[in-house]
């Protein structure tokens, strides 16, 4: 089972108060910069302004922080970052972090957002999800031709090797796809919210776990520890009405029908 620290003394910041994008490099047309701006200052009042503003990627095992100056001089420049490029992030989370600088809080963070895709909005939405569940990006992952990424505070990515072209539309229109891989990633999903063996508190799991809900006409999981074969059958019957649903099995018939007939 995860452990999750709880940090106390830092205030909760809503992701609506900042603003976060991504600026193109002049080279070579690949996200290189991320801007942001505070939207919402409010919540900030509080906080000397001599707090620093920080930005943390992470995406697998990397992680960078970009500094945006302090609450009473914000940095209005660009921060580089290695988004896009050999060896770093593809499809990094973000959180912003309020970080104390004086001597009484130096050090401490003060404030900070949840986790959320730097990407979002951006489009690459798959079948099984309402907009902004899941993300499909392409990555360097070969010889895997996808992957499921499944974080800690923010919607799961599906990387697709960056060998395939145009490997998102790829991935969202595809019946072959679609009815052998959504259904694992489904199975993957599932078995890691469920494995808690309570109900899960972060907001990319609750948003999951109201689709299955919907689903499966409001049976709810079970979620005991010893539950696991009631898990996997519950896990089970959410795939075949996922099938079910969006007529997977014609589809990859149908599709198959037109390759024999071209």
């Amino acid at each position: 089972m995860r452990s999750r620290i709880r940090l106390t003394g830092r205030k909760q910041l809503h992701r609506s108060s900042v603003e976060v994008w991504l600026r193109e490099s002049e080279r070579d047309s690949a996200y290189e910069y991320v801007v942001m701006s505070l939207a919402n200052l409010d919540p900030f009042k509080s906080m000397p302004e001599t707090a620093r503003v920080k930005l943390t990627l992470s995406e697998n095992k990397f992680s960078e922080i970009l500094e945006f100056g302090t609450l009473g001089a914000m940095r209005s420049r660009p921060a580089q970052a290695n988004i896009r490029t050999p060896e770093a992030f593809a499809a990094p989370s973000c959180q912003l972090r309020i970080v104390g600088a004086d001597e009484d809080n130096k050090g401490r963070i003060l404030g900070s957002t949840h986790s959320w895709n730097l990407f979002a909005g951006k489009g690459s939405a798959g079948k099984a999800r309402s907009e902004g569940m899941l993300f499909f990006q392409p990555s360097k992952i070969a010889p895997r031709v996808w992957k499921l990424d499944i974080r800690e505070e923010d919607h799961p990515i599906v990387y697709i090797d960056e060998s395939i072209s145009d490997g998102r539309s790829w991935a969202e229109s595809d019946s072959v796809f679609a009815g052998c891989v959504l259904p694992a990633v489904l199975r993957e999903l599932f078995h890691d919210i469920l494995r808690e063996g309570d109900r899960p508190d972060q907001e990319w799991q609750k948003d999951w776990l109201e689709w299955a809900n919907a689903l499966m006409g409001g049976a709810a999981p079970p979620w005991k520890e010893e539950d696991e074969e009631q898990k996997h059958q519950w896990i089970d019957d959410l795939i075949g009405n996922f099938c079910a649903k969006h007529g997977l099995l014609g589809a990859l018939l149908r599709q198959r029908e037109q390759e024999s007939a071209s």
